[in-house]
């Protein structure tokens, strides 16, 4: 990565899961406000996932929040807290309390998106059925 035409060093990944690059509708259900917002999925991991907000994000990092999904015909539907704000309209969330059953579909589901990401890497599993369309929905109508 170049700053200034300088090389500069990248920081190591900190995710204690690796993650896998997806493309999916989300709605994110921020408690404290009694908010929902809509977005897609950029990447996903048994720890958590980085998702891309419609509208911009409200509030802070450490605010809980329940996040639902649907990937290859499983919904889910998971507590988490926001764990780092890259942007106004992209957070990654960290899951929290995920039960047993829950943590093996997204285990096995990973599992499956990895299957389908070439080996050569920088693929991206994009599940067409669940894409984000602008026009699918109007913004700021959750």
């Amino acid at each position: 990565m170049k700053a200034n035409g300088k090389d500069v060093p990248q920081a190591p990944d900190r995710r204690a899961q690796p993650r896998v690059a997806v493309e999916a509708v989300a709605t994110v259900y921020l408690l404290k406000i009694a908010c929902a917002l809509r977005g897609q999925i950029l990447d996903l991991s048994l720890g958590g996932c980085r998702i891309r907000t419609l509208q911009p994000f409200p509030v802070g990092i450490y605010c809980r929040v329940e996040l639902e999904f649907t990937l290859n015909g499983i919904p889910f539907r998971l507590a988490g807290v926001t764990q780092s704000i890259h942007d106004r309209h992209t957070v990654g969330f960290r899951f929290l309390d995920l039960s047993e059953r829950k943590r093996g579909q997204l285990e096995q589901l990973i599992q499956e998106m990895r299957a389908i990401i070439s080996p050569e890497g920088g693929a991206v599993a994009i599940l067409p059925e669940h894409r984000i369309r602008r026009d699918s929905y109007s913004e700021g109508n959750d």
